[in-house]
């Protein structure tokens, strides 16, 4: 998935990669590789560019733009950077955004239409302003400015020289305690006129200018990217007015660049998965696809789960850009550190995948390669953004999500308010009790066990029993086991076990995973043979069941055709736990609980009626008990309270465990963008996309990091199990289950490899001979 999930946004990128290829095709961008570094001067494209709206679809009507909003600017930079498309249109852009926000509207206007070609230097370097009657007087180099060359109208950042002193608004923040920059809601776009500002500027503080490129002395520079060279800027007692000063600062400009970056940066590293799975399905060594071979497939699957967070952090922190700076900052430097990391690391491995190939002048990864790498030298290690975003989280800064229901909620919500009122104040279990008779226990249920609710009332219900301080107790394993009665049970079976599941009074185990069958199932060995009385003698061993010691019930999976091919054969039974023949042994884990069980059944007897679908056809009633899931997105703050913990001492640590926190920080709150986007497809009846494989994905290890450094930071008292360290290190061997349960890490990558990017399946495993 894009950083778009609109329809209307899915569109726009359509158009956008298509006006690309056809304004500047590949072949058109390889020939700047080859071409010395010269002024560039006014690309041939630019004024069919700007007739297609796309320099100003992010600025107001009024000021010559689209009327749209910066997440529709990350939509196509994204498309773009897929592209690799050269020139400055990510400069421009982001000098428009600054300018709009800085209070220039009539320069706004000239590089909205394509009048004029905007640049940007991301620091002072060594210009200083030195204040003149009528303005400044800038001396001093900026550092590399990308499209400098290119550009009309450059947005320079200076320092204010020594002894100097300049008039400014007196609020704002950041580097120059500047204006509004969007804390008050406003745009900050007010009051072009610097000598109305108010306030004192004191040495040694930043200004941001407007400058005419005809001013500066400017030279094209034997740039990383040829096809998008960057420029030495220096100004040699250059005067500038006072009103070409923008009323922005240092924070904001980070900010909006480090967004735009990013969502170019996604476009890079979605370019390098689609090349280097492309080639991993059809390149053959040793006689197969190399895409057969789990290494391979882990790398792409890796690249995939990262260009994920990408895009995930990209759109949230698009969304995100007109909220308090410490808001916008924390989630800002989030996508920034993640997107322009992505696009590095993913253009190297594609680089990996294709071999010689790839090390080729001749091919386009090292074009990418060099796109993203000036990115990050430009804007900064993917670790100056973490400990950014790290401070900014430690002083407190957080980035709520909200899900948004459209207005045909509302029926659902005064229905659901009325039932709900109802339960108020009672404990989680009678809560689930009353609930389940009504279908608002489990309202994603087609009737009468739930509503045969979509997901915009399944969201509107659980809105209202947050509103009113209502929770409904856990189903567990039930959770999984009721879709599958209903889907696959006899009338028989559904009038004895559903509603008491529902009402909570059954327990439930999964009686599936055993020694010799962990993540692969179809190896299962328990035996059920058939019974004189037709019904069934079950022999074999389960492990690794959570909860069988405290369970009424089980839902076993186990073989009665051994000669059947892998998952034939299976059949699905419903176990009373209480059946003479189990014995259930707790077994204690690392973390010295026992939570899990070995389960062995000694030629135990179930009923006929036990099966649940077709006899050897289990698999299938397998697959609806693993495979169902409801919609569920609650209004939520992402980092959950082992991460908060880290926060508050992040800003005693040093900076390589700072940057660590900043890392969980950006996972975390990757995990809350993928679930509440996948939400908001259900909600608009799309595909919800990668997003549901890649949770888990990103989610176990996430956890282990956590407890893990949790740990790591008591030092000497994390050693003893008592106090502290006592619950870190619990915590910490705990959490070692997590890439394990549910099917390891490993597995989860094969199939998301298989699934989603269309590499082949490992061959058949051969018999031995």
């Amino acid at each position: 998935m894009g950083i778009g999930i609109t329809p209307e946004h899915r569109d726009l990128a359509e158009a956008a990669g298509g006006w690309a290829a056809r304004a500047v095709p590949p072949e058109a961008v390889r020939k700047l590789l080859d071409t010395a570094p010269a002024r560039p001067g006014r690309p041939a494209y630019w004024d069919r560019l700007a007739a297609q709206g796309l320099l100003g679809l992010h600025l107001p009507e009024a000021d010559g733009g689209g009327g749209g909003e910066l997440l529709d600017l990350a939509v196509v930079l994204e498309e773009l950077g897929r592209a690799a498309f050269p020139g400055p249109y990510l400069p421009t852009t982001l000098a428009a955004a600054l300018l709009h926000r800085g209070g220039a509207p009539a320069l706004v206007r000239d590089l909205a239409t394509g009048t004029r070609i905007g640049a940007v230097a991301l620091g002072p370097g060594s210009l200083a302003a030195v204040e003149s009657p009528d303005g400044y007087v800038l001396e001093g180099a900026a550092p590399p400015v990308l499209a400098g060359a290119d550009a009309d109208l450059i947005v320079l950042a200076a320092e204010v020289a020594a002894g100097a002193e300049a008039e400014v608004h007196a609020e704002g923040g950041g580097e120059t305690a500047g204006p509004s920059d969007g804390a008050d809601g406003t745009d900050g776009a007010d009051g072009a006129d610097g000598a109305e500002r108010g306030g004192v500027r004191r040495a040694g503080e930043t200004v941001w200018l407007a400058v005419d490129a005809g001013a500066l002395t400017v030279r094209v520079q034997e740039s990383a990217d040829p096809t998008r060279p960057t420029a030495e800027v220096s100004a040699h007692g250059v005067a500038v007015p006072a009103v070409r000063r923008l009323t922005v600062d240092g924070d904001l400009v980070r900010d909006l660049a480090g967004v735009l970056w990013a969502a170019e940066s996604c476009g890079t590293a979605s370019w390098a998965l689609r090349t280097a799975a492309e080639h991993a399905a059809v390149r053959e060594q040793f006689g197969r696809p190399i895409g057969q071979f789990q290494a391979v497939k882990h790398l792409c699957a890796d690249m995939l789960v990262r260009c994920e967070q990408a895009a995930a952090l990209v759109w949230d922190a698009a969304r995100a850009l007109h909220e308090p700076p410490a808001v916008r900052g924390l989630v800002a430097a989030l996508a920034t550190a993640t997107a322009l990391d992505a696009a590095v690391s993913c253009a190297k491995d594609c680089i990996q995948i294709l071999g010689g190939t790839g090390f080729t002048w001749e091919h386009d990864a090292h074009l990418h390669l060099r796109r993203a790498t000036v990115a990050r030298q430009l804007l900064g290690s993917g670790d100056t953004h973490r400990l950014r975003a790290a401070r900014l989280a430690a002083d407190g800064a957080r980035r709520p999500l909200h899900l948004e229901l459209p207005a045909g909620a509302e029926e659902f919500r005064t229905e659901a308010r009325t039932v709900v009122d109802g339960v108020r104040g009672l404990d989680p279990a009678a809560v689930r009790r009353a609930l389940a008779p009504t279908g608002y226990a489990a309202p994603h249920l087609p009737t009468p066990y739930g509503l045969g609710a979509g997901p915009v009332q399944q969201l509107a219900i659980q809105q209202e029993l947050a509103a009113a301080g209502v929770r409904i107790s856990d189903l567990g394993i039930a959770t999984w086991v009721v879709p599958s009665l209903i889907a696959h049970g006899t009338p028989e079976q559904q009038e004895r076990y559903l509603l008491p599941s529902l009402r909570g009074e059954l327990l439930w185990c999964q009686l599936f995973s055993e020694p010799e069958a962990g993540s692969d199932l179809a190896a299962l060995r328990t035996r059920a043979e058939r019974t004189a009385d037709g019904g069934w003698r079950i022999s074999g061993q389960k492990v690794w069941t959570s909860a069988a010691q405290w369970a009424s019930h089980g839902i076993l999976l186990a073989r009665t055709d051994p000669d059947a091919p892998k998952h034939k054969g299976l059949t699905f039974f419903l176990v009373d736990m209480k059946s003479p023949g189990i014995d259930i042994r707790p077994l204690k884990e690392i973390s010295g609980d026992s939570l899990f069980n070995e389960v062995y059944f000694d030629e135990v007897l179930l009923p006929a009626d036990a099966v649940v679908g077709e006899v050897n056809n289990g698999w299938k009633v397998a697959r609806t008990t693993l495979d169902n899931e409801r919609v569920h997105m609650a209004d939520q703050l992402t980092f959950d309270t082992g991460l908060e913990a880290l926060l508050d001492r992040a800003a005693g640590l040093d900076g390589s465990v700072r940057a660590r926190v900043g890392a969980l920080a950006a996972e975390a709150h990757a995990l809350g963008c993928i679930g509440l986007r996948t939400t908001l497809q259900q909600v608009s009846g799309l595909e919800p996309g990668a997003g549901a494989s890649i949770r888990k994905l990103v989610q176990t290890p996430h956890q282990q990091k956590v407890a893990e450094l949790a740990l790591e930071l008591l030092g000497p008292a994390g050693a003893v199990r008592e106090g502290a360290g006592e619950r870190a290190l619990h915590g910490f061997l705990m959490s070692r289950c997590l890439t394990i349960a549910g099917g390891t890490t490993q597995v989860q990558l094969n199939v998301v490899a298989e699934r989603l990017l269309g590499l082949p399946r490992d061959p058949e495993p051969r018999p031995l001979i």
